[in-house]
């Protein structure tokens, strides 16, 4: 995987957001490969597919990048909100890749890979609909808030420490595939209750820990009047899953 971006691509587009497009996008179909199967290559859709901009050819995963020449914050601004949360609604929520790149340098800084299950409505942020005077009034765009988003569920496939190897994030991935299963409001629970955990920032944490962001919760689940019952049901299915393991007298450890 090469980290410089071909300006080539660029030939023929005055746009300074259509030349962005087109180098990011050329990069990425240069260097891509799907983290869900084995196939070491993705295609773009058609032009103008809402939501999705690459599908593997294989699995059919789909994916939609958003490229920044700014630094990644805590909020990525995203398309629609529409045809976005209808998609996570339905379970069926693309994948996504934000990259940063060096506008000046004409290179790829860092790729953070977001698989589509960590993706709930709690982290789809409705934006407030355009003034009546602009060329496109009352459409209601979104933003992606990272900070909401365990982790686990933020894979961080180039840095400035290097390039992360195909096959370790391929098993980072598979890790919680099974997530694309649950449905999105069982999944919200999950990786609301798992941020928490990993918030509590310990190897080693007891349920009186986790007991701390009751409040916390019942403000993202509002309808839920037994948050700590849900907290330990989330905590047996991650049990379950081989994400932490129970040791005894509300004692858990990370896995």
């Amino acid at each position: 995987m090469g980290l410089k971006l071909d300006i080539r691509l660029a030939n023929g587009y005055k746009s300074p957001s259509q030349r962005a497009r087109r180098i990011t996008e050329g990069w990425f179909a240069e260097n891509a490969y799907c983290p869900a199967c084995p196939s070491n290559k993705l295609v773009p859709t058609r032009d103008n597919t809402r939501v999705v901009d690459f599908i593997c050819p294989s699995c059919k995963a789909e994916f939609q990048l958003k490229a920044k020449s700014t630094p990644l914050g805590k909020k990525i601004r995203d398309a629609a909100y529409q045809p976005m949360i209808e998609r996570v609604l339905a379970n069926r929520s693309p994948h996504f890749v934000f990259m940063h790149y060096d506008r000046n340098a004409l290179e790829v800084r860092k790729v953070l890979l977001v698989p589509g299950h960590f993706i709930t409505p709690s982290v789809i942020e409705k934006c407030k609909p355009l003034s009546a005077s602009a060329r496109r009034h009352d459409w209601v765009g979104c933003n992606i808030l990272l900070d909401k988003i365990p982790p686990d569920g933020r894979l961080t496939v180039v840095s400035h420490e290097g390039i992360l190897p195909q096959q370790q994030v391929r098993q980072m991935w598979k890790r919680f595939s099974w997530l694309g299963k649950v449905l999105p409001e069982s999944r919200g629970w999950l990786m609301d209750v798992l941020l928490c955990i990993r918030r509590i920032g310990k190897g080693e944490f007891t349920l009186s820990d986790v007991y701390k962001f009751e409040n916390e919760l019942s403000l993202m689940h509002p309808n839920n009047r037994n948050i700590r019952a849900k907290i330990r049901q989330q905590l047996q299915l991650l049990r379950d899953k081989g994400i932490i393991r129970f040791l005894g007298r509300g004692r858990y450890i990370t896995v």
